[in-house]
């Protein structure tokens, strides 16, 4: 059964079923599980889910009753087809505090009922990559206290500098349990004819309060509109994605921050952050704003080869857990990618251009300068061209752009490539910011010395464009190839990744309809979004996560491209394409991906996606950009475009925010 979460912030409750955590299920707060195992049953009876309700991205109703599967077989006549209990777990998080429950045992019978309602749990204090499978080898001792209505579990480990770090989780039941021991809680309950008992518990984080029969709410960190779109289908998809992102925003000392997604990224990623902020920026500037400052704040500062860290850099993962404070894992944080540093240079300039003014450039100035030598120390490519490389399969992933599996770099005959690999959509992104970072820095009046002359950041820039559009075209298929590779070769397999290039205006107008046709008209269609590679090509899989499945950011950018480039039609037919898809999937909500079959069936979401995911979330609110074409002016947004997706309602969404 696949994984379902609960998720406000850091804070997520993970499930594997309705009624139990399953092996990688539990209560997780910045990367550490403090609730394993919580379980219900009525008199040591199983109980047999029936339904479930999302009432909310961090909250739940489950419905479990004693009816079995008994009966509907022939030989059990004597089984009753009639429920007397009904039990439904009402579940909440909340961030930093914890998870909050009321079990109500409902007796739909005309006699008095009594029971035991059992509850059991437990906490193992797991890293949330030991939960994912790293053998640490930690032998975790807990200490458990006892208490009337409570059992608190401590454990204590000391960090990579000597700090002592307690974790603790404290389950307290509004109840006085009849018996209470370290691991299970029982009740004896009795319940009238057509009675309800309510059980309330919580689980509190290291020490916070939390009362079980009135959790707290948090205030948004963000707020993101609602957008009427006159269909309701696709209001109940901006819903779902207005909610989804904002439980997955934090607050942080810099303002707010998008989270990656569930189960397993509910924290930081540059480039994931930023890109969702990117989406969002016509409906949600703080967001860009508190994502600019966060990773300015957190840049890289020295060259430390086992995080790939490097001066200017933006990072690309943060983990809080034990492993990562204990420096077992470096991910405190690490640095290695090659896009989100860019990306951070073209969010601070659009962010600019929307608001009008250079503030927020002023005061990351320092970021911006060491950002830009960053990229442009890392263009130096080889001797014969100015291109951002990687080597694939050093340090922990195996490519170190958006497409990061092993195998995601493929030839159009099927083979995966290897060695130094400079990707097509990272050369846009580079081309951009060098152009436009330069752009800023020369524009400001700012206490900040950069590291090279702004012009040759711009000359760089404007080398990287015109060697992409030289050595990455391919001639027999009329479309960029995927990357190139250090020994001269390009990866000529058809790909989302060129897409991205017209969002970043990197793909020259000469060569825009050849593109597009590809895009749009072509195998990478899938009549759902955009597939991430085409099928004419020996390596694709409807079912793959990068060479073949269909990521709704992904599809996103190539609409705020095609928009950009003036094929608003294009970008509006995307847009209904992947709405459409969301409404076939469970609560209107866009997962990570989908596989990449064709419109003749339904979308199929890819096994083990994560969901929610933040700039899965992000991606309406790009598609409405894209449909509308805002453009920012001295006296508010102005609507370049009225398309019939979305109505005037829709359109407001962005206007009512400048």
């Amino acid at each position: 059964m696949p994984l379902k979460t609960l998720i406000d912030g850091y804070t997520l409750f993970v499930t594997s079923g309705p009624n139990e955590l399953g092996g990688e299920g539990g209560l997780f707060h910045r990367d550490t599980r403090y609730l394993s195992t919580l379980e219900v049953d009525i008199d040591g009876a199983a109980l047999t889910p029936i339904g479930e309700t999302l009432d909310a991205s961090n909250a739940k109703t489950v419905t479990l009753s004693t009816v079995g599967s008994a009966v509907n077989e022939i030989q059990e006549r004597t089984v009753a087809k009639h429920t007397e209990l009904v039990v439904c777990r009402r579940q909440a998080v909340s961030e930093g505090a914890g998870y909050a429950e009321t079990i109500s045992v409902h007796n739909h019978a005309a006699t008095q009922r009594t029971v035991d309602l059992r509850v059991r749990f437990d906490a193992d204090f797991a890293d949330l990559f030991e939960v994912r499978g790293l053998r640490s080898g930690i032998d975790r001792d807990i200490a458990t206290a006892v208490r009337e209505d409570a059992v608190t579990m401590t454990y204590r480990y000391e960090t990579a500098d000597g700090e002592p770090t307690d974790v603790r989780s404290t389950v307290r039941f509004g109840r006085t349990p009849a018996a209470l021991s370290p691991t299970e809680a029982v009740f004896s309950v009795e319940i009238g004819p057509q009675g309800r008992f309510d059980l309330p518990l919580s689980v509190a984080l290291d020490g916070a309060t939390l009362d079980p029969e009135s959790p707290p709410e948090r205030p948004s960190a963000v707020s993101l509109p609602a957008a009427e779109t006159g269909t309701a289908a696709y209001d109940a998809v901006f819903e779902r994605a207005a909610a989804d992102l904002t439980a997955l925003t934090t607050e942080t000392e810099h303002g707010p921050v998008p989270l990656a997604g569930t189960p397993w990224f509910a924290t930081p990623f540059g480039r994931d952050a930023i890109l969702a902020a990117h989406q969002t920026l016509a409906v949600a500037p703080t967001l860009a704003e508190g994502t600019l400052r966060y990773f300015a704040a957190h840049r890289g500062r020295d060259d430390v080869p086992e995080r790939e860290e490097g001066p200017g850099k933006v990072f690309h993962e943060r983990r809080h857990g034990e492993l990562a404070t204990r420096d077992r894992i470096p991910h405190a944080p690490y640095y290695g990618t090659v896009d989100a540093t860019p990306l951070w240079v073209t969010l601070l300039d659009e962010l600019s251009r929307w608001r009008g003014d250079d503030a927020l450039v002023t005061e990351l100035a320092p970021a911006l300068a060491d950002a830009l030598e960053w990229v442009y120390r890392t263009s130096r490519g080889t001797e014969d061209d100015p291109f951002v490389y990687y080597t694939n399969g050093e340090g922990i992933l195996d490519h170190k752009a958006w497409k990061d599996t092993a195998d995601s770099i493929r030839f159009a005959d099927g083979d995966t490539a290897e060695g130094r690999i400079a990707v097509a959509e990272v050369q846009g992104y580079a081309a951009r910011a060098l152009d436009r970072g330069a752009a800023l820095l020369d524009r400001i009046d700012a206490d900040v010395e950069p590291h090279t002359d702004p012009t040759a950041y711009a000359e760089r820039g404007r080398e990287i464009e015109a060697a992409f559009d030289e050595e990455f075209w391919l001639p027999d298929r009329s479309f960029y190839g995927l990357a190139k590779l250090g020994d001269g070769r390009v990866v000529d397999a058809v790909t989302s990744n060129v897409g991205h290039c017209l969002w970043t205006e990197t793909i020259p107008e000469s060569r825009a309809d050849d593109v597009v046709e590809t895009l749009v008209d072509g195998p990478l269609s899938s009549g759902w979004g955009l597939r991430t590679m085409s099928p004419e090509d020996a390596g694709y899989s409807p079912v793959s996560y990068h060479a073949g499945g269909v990521w709704p950011h992904d599809t996103s950018l190539v609409a705020l491209g095609l928009s950009e480039y003036g094929y608003a039609d294009a970008a509006e037919s995307l847009a209904s394409d992947v709405l459409d898809a969301a409404t076939y999937f469970e609560h209107d909500r866009l997962p990570e991906l989908y596989c990449g079959f064709d419109a003749a069936r339904d979308p199929i979401e890819y096994p083990a996606a994560c969901t929610p995911q933040a700039w899965a979330a992000g991606a309406p609110f790009a598609f409405l950009r894209a449909a509308v074409r805002p453009v920012p002016t001295d006296d508010g947004v102005r609507i370049r475009r009225r398309p019939e997706l979305f109505a005037d309602g829709a359109v407001d969404a962005i206007r009512d925010q400048w």
